[in-house]
């Protein structure tokens, strides 16, 4: 293997590092913004729950609405200027949380955090791997999500820490303090595009007899936005996308099934919540490398295998409890379709080329429906007293998405056979 390619050498090392420290510092830290911190703020403001907890909600459409800019920008622009900006703006917002004495206030820093995640989050991510790995691609993408939901664990734990220890506004001090130091200065200095570090991205470079394979292969084929957004099966596999968004918002009530409706204390359901989050971390990593080695296909099973398996485990759980902590792993184990096996998919059928621009688009969508709707799942037990018609829906949600998914899958390698013409397609 040529130094070239030799990926502890490669310059793509150190993008991985940082993409790591973002999701380590930043993205960790802004993921515990509201959970440990309802309780102490309801009660210091005499505000209502879901009034607090409209933040989440502005967070998440402020993103949305930036999705397509921040593919543009990302694209052209020095990256190491944008994901170290954002990031810092993410500190600020959060760190200005602690200082906040009525509610309004705080849908001011979700919507500040909302617009700078859109350039550090769920479409930079894709994007910048997309951008420096023509191979190890699901491989890569998957080892970053996985550190963000060990992020998203450690930091939960610690804020809870924090808040019993120094009270709720000085722990948003410390945590906008902490992502600060991990992930700021490591963005701006370690993040850049193959053009600014004058490397090509790792896997581009192969022996001459591997390279003149490399160009015949679906690697080079293409679509641009245009001819995407024309071709039918695109909306298909979209379909597959907001199934599993609005899907994987059905493990987020884990929580309150165990306390609400199998009557377990709260830490018996924090217990759940680890169980979950550990199950995802696996799921980030086996399913990138499930990706890589397999094919996307293979990766949609997983998601379809895991998470029925897991919600028919929950069922039981009515008669045995402990059967929870099991079956909350299992679903955790299918937890990363929606922000690993979604991008990598859409990558398959349309090509690398013009692949940021499309799924910046889709995300739009996508995070509208994973967001927007997440409160009508708690509808299951509001009207009919129990989590298990939720159940059923993810299971029902995820083969289809499996299906659905095989189809357009399929389509797209015949409709790649049937039109070399897009082979090095340029904008």
């Amino acid at each position: 293997m040529t130094k070239e390619n030799d990926l502890k050498s490669h310059y793509s090392i150190k993008i991985l590092i940082a993409l790591i420290l973002v999701k380590l510092g930043t993205a960790g830290a802004v993921s515990a913004m509201t959970a440990n911190f309802v309780e102490p703020i309801v009660e210091e403001l005499g505000c209502d729950v879901s009034e607090f907890t409209m933040t989440i909600s502005i967070n998440a459409i402020a993103m949305a609405l930036l999705y397509t800019t921040s593919a543009k920008i990302l694209i052209t622009k020095r990256l190491g200027l944008i994901f170290g900006i954002a990031s810092l703006i993410d500190v600020i917002g959060l760190a200005l949380m602690g200082t906040y004495h009525s509610v309004p206030m705080f849908y001011f820093s979700g919507g500040l955090i909302g617009a700078s995640q859109a350039f550090t989050g769920f479409v930079a991510i894709p994007i910048v791997v997309n951008m420096w790995f023509k191979k190890k691609t699901g491989t890569v993408l998957g080892i970053i999500i996985a550190v963000g939901s060990a992020a998203t664990i450690g930091y939960g734990l610690l804020a809870a820490q924090l808040i019993t220890a120094f009270g709720w506004r000085t722990a948003y001090f410390l945590l906008a303090a902490m992502g600060f130091v991990i992930t700021v200065p490591a963005a701006f200095a370690l993040l850049k595009s193959p053009e600014e570090a004058r490397c090509k991205p790792y896997g581009t470079e192969e022996d001459s007899q591997q390279d003149a394979a490399a160009k015949e292969n679906a690697g080079d084929w293409s679509l641009n936005k245009k001819q995407a957004f024309m071709l039918p099966l695109l909306y298909i596999s979209w379909i597959a996308c907001l199934m599993y968004s609005y899907g994987s918002g059905v493990s987020g009530y884990i929580t309150p099934f165990a306390t609400m409706e199998l009557g377990q204390s709260i830490n018996f359901g924090a217990q759940l919540g680890m169980c979950l989050g550990l199950g995802g971390i696996l799921c980030s990593l086996i399913l990138g490398w499930i990706n890589d080695k397999f094919g996307v296909k293979a990766g949609l099973l997983w998601g379809a295998i895991t998470t029925t398996i897991g919600y028919l485990l929950m069922f039981t759980s009515y008669k045995t409890p402990n059967i929870a902590y099991i079956a909350s792993f299992v679903v955790g184990l299918g937890m990363s379709m929606y922000t690993v096996q979604c991008p990598l998919m859409t990558r398959s059928i349309v090509g690398s080329r013009h692949y940021s621009d499309i799924w910046s688009i889709l995300m739009v969508a996508n995070s509208l429906i994973g967001g927007g709707l997440y409160s009508s799942i708690g509808l299951f037990y509001d009207r009919l007293g129990s989590y298990s018609g939720a159940f059923t829906m993810a299971i029902c949600l995820y083969i289809g998405a499996c299906i659905i998914g095989f189809i357009a899958i399929s389509l797209g390698e015949k409709y790649r056979i049937n039109h070399p013409e897009f082979r090095h397609e340029e904008s």
